[in-house]
C-alpha cells in the first residue's frame, strides 16, 4: 500500500503551529512535505523551550517532513523558490498578506508560475481590511471567537484552555480545504486559493453553541438563557480523583440510568430536575446534590456503577496519565522515534486509519536545512551550484554528522 497523497509535493512556508499542523497532516497521508525555513534560525519553535534548534514544540508539529533553509529575500533564493513551485502541488503559508506581497508570495504571483498549484494561506483573523494589520495568536483568537467564554464561569477570574486550540483548528480546516482543492483539481486541471484563519476556524468549531444562542435570540429569551446548557458533569470523588459524566438529554432513559447509577432515583421526581428545561435552569443545584453524593465513594466505584448502567463517563487525566490507560494504549497512538542523536523520543501519531492506503508511521522532525542538498540536487542543481548558494548564504545545509552528540 502507498499513502493516499503519495506523489504530492507540499511546500510548507509556515511557522509556529497552525500551518505546520496542516502540513503535518498532509505528510501523515504520504505527501512529500518540504519545510522552507528562513535563515538564520528557521521556524521560531525550534528554540521555543531551549536553544537546541530541536525543541519539543517543533518536533511535535513537523514529523515526516524534509527541511530546506532558503533565503526568500534574495534574488538567488527567489530563483530556487520558483523552481520548487514548478515541481509542487501545494503551497501553504502563514505569512501576513503584506509580507507575502513583499516577498512575491501572493497567490497571483505563485499561480503565474504553476497554475495547477493549490495555495493555502493561514492567518490570524482573516484577510479583510479590518483584520490584516492586527497581530493574532492562539489565545486572542480563542477570546475573540467566544471559545474562552465556554470554559469561563467567573469573569472575575477568566480561564484559558491549556491547548493551542485555535491553532490546531485552523490547521484542520486548512487541511480540509487543501484536500478539497486537490480533488477539484482532478476535475478542472487547475489549482486554486484556499484561505482560513484561527478566528474563522474557532467560530466554525463552535457552530453548535452559536446555534443555541442564535435560536434563543430569535425566540426572545432572556440573555442569561442564551448560553448553551451542558449535559456534562465534572466531579471530584471521595478519594480526591476527578471524573466526567455526559448525560445526553434525550432519550429520557439516559437520565433514568444516570440517577440509578448515582443511587439517587428520587431526583427524577424532583420538579426542579424532572424534565430537561428545569434541569438546565437548576443545573447548579443539581450539580451540588450529585457532588455531595459523589464524595461518599472513590472514583473507581462511581465509574464502575456508571459503566454498568451504560452511562458515558471517564476519568479526568492529566497529560502524563493518558497513555497509561489500557483503552488509550490499545489505540497504538504513541510511537517511539530516534532523534538526530540516536535518543528515543515519544511522539503522538495521527488519529486517522485507512483500509486501502498507508498512513505514515511517524518519523522524526528534520534538523534545520538537513535536506537542503538533496532537494536542490533533485531540482538538477549541480554540486558546484549548491556550494555557491551555501557560500552566498542563500541556502543553509545541516547534516546529522555536523552536529555533536547531546
Amino acid at each position: 500500500m502507498t499513502g493516499a497523497l503519495a506523489g504530492t509535493r507540499v511546500l510548507d512556508i509556515t511557522n509556529f503551529f497552525a500551518g505546520p499542523h496542516a502540513c503535518m497532516m498532509l505528510a501523515d497521508m504520504g505527501a512529500d512535505v518540504i519545510k522552507i525555513e528562513q535563515p538564520p534560525r528557521g521556524d521560531p519553535t525550534r528554540n521555543r523551550e531551549d536553544d537546541s534548534g530541536y525543541a519539543a514544540s517543533f518536533v511535535a508539529k513537523n514529523r515526516n517532513k524534509r527541511s530546506i533553509v532558503l533565503n526568500l529575500k534574495s534574488v538567488e533564493g527567489q530563483g530556487v523558490f520558483r523552481r520548487l513551485v514548478q515541481e509542487s502541488d501545494v503551497l501553504v503559508t502563514s505569512m501576513r498578506p503584506q509580507t507575502r506581497e513583499r516577498l512575491g508570495l501572493t497567490y497571483d504571483q505563485v499561480a503565474a508560475i504553476n497554475p495547477r498549484l493549490v495555495y493555502c494561506s493561514v492567518t490570524g483573523y482573516g484577510e479583510t481590511a479590518l483584520a490584516t494589520d492586527r497581530p493574532a495568536f492562539d489565545t486572542t483568537a480563542q477570546a475573540l471567537s467566544g471559545l474562552l467564554s465556554m470554559i469561563t464561569t467567573n469573569y472575575d477570574q477568566p480561564m484559558s484552555i491549556k491547548a493551542l486550540l485555535s491553532d490546531l483548528l485552523a490547521g484542520h480546516y486548512a487541511c480540509h480545504g487543501i484536500m478539497s482543492a486537490l480533488l477539484a483539481r482532478v476535475k478542472s486541471g487547475r489549482g486554486q486559493e484556499v484561505k482560513t484563519s484561527l478566528l474563522e476556524a474557532s467560530i466554525a468549531f463552535a457552530d453548535s453553541a452559536f446555534y443555541h444562542v442564535l435560536l434563543a435570540q430569535a425566540l426572545g429569551l432572556p440573555k442569561k438563557q442564551q448560553e448553551m446548557r451542558t449535559a456534562g458533569f465534572l466531579f471530584v470523588a471521595g478519594d480526591g480523583l476527578p471524573f466526567a459524566v455526559h448525560v445526553p438529554p434525550s432519550p429520557e432513559k439516559n437520565w433514568v440510568a444516570y440517577t440509578d447509577a448515582m443511587g439517587m432515583p428520587e431526583l427524577r421526581d424532583d420538579p426542579r430536575f424532572k424534565l430537561k428545561l428545569p434541569r438546565d435552569e437548576n443545573y447548579p443545584a443539581l450539580h451540588g446534590e450529585l457532588s455531595r453524593q459523589v464524595k461518599k465513594h472513590p472514583r473507581d466505584y462511581w465509574l464502575k456503577r456508571l459503566i454498568d448502567e451504560d452511562v458515558p463517563c471517564a476519568p479526568i487525566y492529566n497529560l502524563t496519565e493518558v497513555f497509561e490507560d489500557p483503552l488509550v494504549a490499545s489505540l497504538g497512538m504513541l510511537h517511539t522515534v530516534k532523534d538526530p542523536w540516536g535518543n528515543d523520543r515519544k511522539v503522538v501519531g495521527t488519529a486517522v486509519r485507512m483500509s486501502e492506503s498507508t498512513v505514515e508511521t511517524p518519523t522524526r522532525a528534520p534538523l534545520m536545512g538537513e535536506d537542503t542538498r538533496d532537494i536542490l540536487t533533485a531540482l538538477n542543481f549541480s554540486a558546484q551550484d549548491i556550494a555557491r548558494l551555501e557560500e552566498q548564504g542563500t541556502v543553509i545545509s545541516s547534516e546529522r554528522q555536523d552536529v555533536g552528540s547531546r
